[in-house]
């Protein structure tokens, strides 16, 4: 079964401008799948759909069999890694990487164990009450 399918999905911009035209694909569990392609190919706008920003024009995606198409990106099991980083400098290392996680209401024990783990794995332990300008 896939995990994630995403079947003739496109996206027209307001304009006439077609970022996405007809594609579908199928990630099985535990693929790796790289999107690549010129400049204004379509990859991002292909990626903030499958993340909920942005809304296709036609088509579905599903993740476990879940039509995901309309769901808003909080109510989404996706996470995503903008190329310019998009953090909230008004709150500290901690509550930006909590921020996902409280949105899908986990137990605040959890978010704590989650976000100390992440901390840990890229080399950041006990910088979770820093503001991320502090970096």
């Amino acid at each position: 079964m896939s995990v994630l399918t995403i079947k003739d999905v496109s996206k027209l911009f307001p304009g006439g401008t077609k970022a996405v035209d007809n594609f579908s694909l199928e990630v099985a569990d535990g693929e790796l799948v790289c999107l690549l392609g010129p400049s204004g190919s379509g990859k991002s706008t292909l990626l903030r759909m499958v993340g909920g920003f942005e809304r296709p024009t036609s088509g579905l995606i599903t993740i476990d069999g879940q039509d995901i198409t309309h769901l808003p990106p909080e109510k989404r099991p996706t996470g995503m890694v903008f190329q310019s980083h998009a953090l909230w400098t008004h709150m500290d290392v901690f509550k930006n990487l909590a921020f996902g996680l409280k949105l899908r209401r986990l137990p605040a024990d959890e978010i704590k164990r989650k976000v100390e783990a992440v901390l840990e794995l890229v080399g950041l332990g006990g910088y979770g009450t820093r503001r991320v300008t502090q970096l």
